[in-house]
């Protein structure tokens, strides 16, 4: 903050030199030599004039007026310009009076410029020279010291503000030395105060971390007094170590439960699970729901062994009991086997003379399905002979067509023949009588035909349709033959089978005494596996587990 007050106070100096040596330059340093400008400008313009006085020579008179003109209007221009550097009011009361006094001298100068030029002796040459000597002259003497003076003006006031802009930079030098040597005392004290302030505090929370580390989480963190980065750590730190000291405690909590063999604890601070926390929340959590089903299942095996025990022990009483009434019923069972094989015997052979029947009709049925296919045959041979008729009587239709238009020709010329045309002409009638009775007999020939051959299609029609069903009856005489063969093969199976069947109930005698040996011996396991289970519910009993 010091060193921003000392730069705006450096640039406040500086801005303010500026603008006065800007100002000096203008009003003083420029403004002398504008009054230089206008002072020769002046000083040519009389030249001229007293050249125009002196000489005669129409030439140099007149390059003279047109340099007089010249000079007198950039004088004019200068003097106008000078107005502007005009900057206290002695210059001003100069200026002006230098003013009023150029407005006598130009009437003074335009003068002697006509006398001149009109003067033709030497006598009016004095008189004009003693015009300008005693009137130009001191006129011209006044203006030009008048100029001096302002140009003096100018030249002290420029000095006396040059000696006070450097008055002004010695000042700005020695306050800005000030500024410098007070900020970095003030700078230095502020520092090592700031590094106090930081290296304190950083120290107390450095320590109280390393405890941290070693695992203590309940002492307090060190009091800041001043609200900055520092203090937002240590209160970040200590915001730490009571979530951590929470997450811990209630971490020990479910666990020791759980330990205690209470599988219901449930966390009250979820919330504080959070980030890499929740891995531990979600371990413990399947850790507890494992547990809940291992031991729910092995509650609901222990009662299902309990009982199965209960009903075991049951059956093999029943089972015990059972044994005897079923070795008198295997007797009998074995005795109607016995007679079951006998009848199945018989049946499979009645089946097998079934076969043999149907295999019989089943080739006579074939032999009656080969000549139906040859009557089909010739009924279509039947049928494409006819077609072939119907091609025929197609062209004696053309054939009769044609002899009627050979007829009609024959007609014509005879006609022309006259008289010796008359017999070709009846010849012609005759022609065309038979040509209409073909074609008639023609048609008619094609309708017997056509029924023919439609009656011909319903024959075949109905042939197809019995072939179809001789077909279908050869194939079920088959099927029938193959069934009474695969029926006499079930039956000669089933007689082997009861065969077998008769050898397993021997056996299944042997089981069932054994069985019955066997009923008393589980009936004695299953009371101890019932007093096992009991067991294994009281130790389930011991621990609390979710619904």
């Amino acid at each position: 903050m010091v060193a921003s007050v000392a730069a705006v106070i450096g640039i406040i100096v500086m801005g303010v030199m500026s603008v006065q040596y800007s100002r000096a330059l203008k009003n003083y340093g420029f403004a002398q030599g504008d009054i230089g400008k206008v002072m020769v400008a002046f000083s040519e313009t009389r030249s001229c004039t007293r050249g125009l006085i002196g000489y005669s020579d129409p030439d140099i008179l007149k390059n003279l007026s047109e340099t007089h003109d010249k000079k007198k209007a950039s004088f004019e221009k200068y003097w106008e310009e000078l107005d502007s550097s005009i900057s206290s009011s002695e210059e001003r009361e100069i200026y002006d009076k230098i003013n009023s006094e150029l407005d006598d001298y130009w009437k003074i100068d335009s003068e002697l410029i006509q006398l001149g030029t009109s003067a033709s002796s030497a006598e009016d040459d004095k008189a004009i020279e003693k015009k300008a000597t005693d009137e130009m002259a001191p006129a011209f003497n006044e203006i030009y010291q008048d100029m001096v003076d302002i140009m003096d003006k100018k030249v002290n006031e420029g000095d006396a503000l040059s000696s006070l802009l450097d008055k002004v930079a010695i000042i700005a030098v020695i306050v800005m030395i000030a500024i410098i040597v007070v900020a970095t005392k003030i700078s230095s004290k502020i520092g090592k105060e700031v590094a106090d302030g930081i290296s304190k505090p950083l120290d107390a929370l450095k320590n109280r971390l390393v405890i941290f580390a070693q695992g203590d989480l309940r002492s307090e963190f060190p009091q800041m007094e001043s609200e900055d980065e520092i203090a937002d750590m240590v209160k970040v730190a200590s915001n730490m170590a009571t979530d951590l000291n929470t997450i811990i405690q209630d971490s020990d909590s479910l666990l020791g439960q759980m330990a205690n063999g209470d599988y219901t604890a449930k966390t009250q601070v979820e919330e504080k699970y959070a980030g890499d926390f929740s891995g531990l929340l979600s371990a413990m959590r399947q850790m507890k729901t494992q547990m809940n089903e291992v031991l729910g299942k092995i509650n609901e095996a222990s009662s299902l062994v309990s009982a199965g025990s209960q009903n075991l022990a049951e059956a093999a009483q029943e089972l015990a009991e059972g044994a005897t009434d079923q070795s008198a019923s295997i007797e009998e069972l074995q005795a109607t086997f016995a007679d079951i094989t006998s009848g199945v015997e018989k049946t499979s052979d009645k089946l097998n003379e079934t076969y043999q029947i149907a295999q019989q009709y089943a080739q006579e049925a074939d032999n009656s399905q080969v000549e139906m296919q040859g009557m089909v045959d010739a009924i279509n041979r039947i049928n494409e002979t006819s077609q072939k008729i119907e091609n025929i009587i197609s062209e004696i239709e053309d054939i009769a067509s044609q002899t009627n238009l050979l007829s009609l020709n024959a007609a014509i010329e005879a006609a022309r023949a006259g008289e010796a045309g008359k017999g070709f002409a009846v010849v012609a009638d005759q022609i065309r009588s038979l040509s209409e009775q073909s074609a008639k007999a023609a048609v008619d020939t094609r309708q017997l035909i056509e029924g023919s051959i439609a009656v011909i299609k319903e024959g075949n029609e109905a042939a197809e349709r019995v072939t179809v069903s001789i077909e279908k009856v050869i194939n079920g005489m088959k099927e029938v033959a193959n069934a009474s063969q695969e029926l006499s093969g079930i039956a000669e199976e089933q007689a082997r089978a009861m065969e077998q069947a008769e050898q397993g109930i021997d056996q299944i005698s042997e089981v069932v005494q054994n069985n019955s040996a066997t009923a008393e011996e589980t009936s004695a396991t299953s009371e101890e596996l019932s007093a096992q289970a009991v067991t294994m519910s009281d130790l389930i009993g011991r621990f609390q587990l979710e619904e």
